[in-house]
């Protein structure tokens, strides 16, 4: 008699994965982050900038970050995301230490402790977040390939990546949209770019201060939205909307372009990457819009007599 037996499915390694996330290694850390994960060799006190440089500075691993409208951190999702910790009794003690629940750290260890059949929480955002950091030019090869490693983890067992149907961007309009014969405030047009829920993109500072070297504008310390308040303004200023608008162009077609791929090598992203493209799609209406107003507004019809 032959007796079939089943492959299994090697378990994920979300505990250290969580760990990296969420604190600044050590030593001993970093040689099972190397030995387990792949990740590069890297020095302590070097990791210790290079961990707030990405994750405090410019790509905050929460989840209302990339799925709430205003992009900010601790929205109503993320309190939801509270409640689910706690009707399940996980309460990790750096609960007490981040700066909401939705973190990607305690996401992992919410999905380690619960296992892959749980249905209540979507980390489709969390292979979102892996790519900023991926794609976030300051960031330490360390956390670029922790980014990449987690989500390879996460697009190779499809159940965490379902997308909520509440995140379609069918009900999040982009402000060209939603006031079609009105005039687009800088102020909307930020907000709209500065939030992956409608956009599909997401720009971080160093981002941002990369667009301006281009044009050899220099950015001062800021919040996000104030970096991007000055670029978009000294881009007007400088007569380089039209090279802002190309730029922008260019990074929303990298992100699209990773997208389509994870769907072709993971089919378990399909749900999700619908839903990403047309986020992405509306932003590129949104800059084509842009570029037709940049035009009208340099024509000589449009110059004062």
């Amino acid at each position: 008699m032959v007796v079939h037996v089943r492959a299994r499915r090697p378990t994920p390694p979300y505990p250290l994965l969580s760990y990296l996330w969420l604190h600044e290694p050590d030593a001993e850390t970093i040689a099972r982050a190397v030995n387990e994960l792949g990740l590069p060799p890297a020095d302590p006190a070097e990791l210790a900038s290079a961990y707030a440089d990405v994750f405090l500075l410019n790509v905050p691993p929460y989840g209302t970050v990339f799925t709430d409208p205003a992009g900010e951190i601790n929205g109503a999702e993320a309190q939801r995301v509270m409640a689910l910790f706690e009707a399940h009794g996980y309460c990790p003690p750096e609960l007490d230490s981040v700066g909401a629940p939705d973190h990607v750290g305690l996401c992992l260890g919410f999905l380690d402790e619960r296992g892959l059949e749980i249905g209540e929480l979507s980390l489709d955002w969390v292979a979102v977040c892996c790519l900023a950091v991926e794609r976030e030019p300051s960031a330490h090869p360390f956390y670029r390939t922790l980014a990449s490693q987690t989500r390879a983890a996460l697009l190779s067992h499809p159940q965490t990546i379902v997308p909520k149907p509440s995140s379609s961007i069918f009900n999040l309009q982009s402000p060209i949209a939603a006031y079609p014969d009105e005039e687009v405030s800088l102020r909307d047009l930020i907000r709209f770019f500065l939030a992956p829920a409608r956009c599909g993109v997401f720009l971080s500072r160093s981002r941002l201060g990369q667009f301006a070297k281009q044009w050899g504008l220099r950015l001062p310390f800021g919040s996000r939205f104030e970096v991007a308040e000055m670029l978009f303004a000294s881009a007007g200023e400088a007569g380089q909307v039209e090279s802002l608008i190309d730029s922008l162009e260019a990074e929303i077609g990298e992100w699209r372009s990773a997208y389509r791929q994870w769907g072709e090598t993971h089919p378990g992203w399909r749900p999700s990457l619908e839903v990403w493209l047309e986020r992405t799609e509306t932003a590129c209406h949104v800059l084509t819009r842009m570029r037709e107003i940049a035009l009208d507004f340099g024509s000589p019809d449009a110059q004062p007599t």
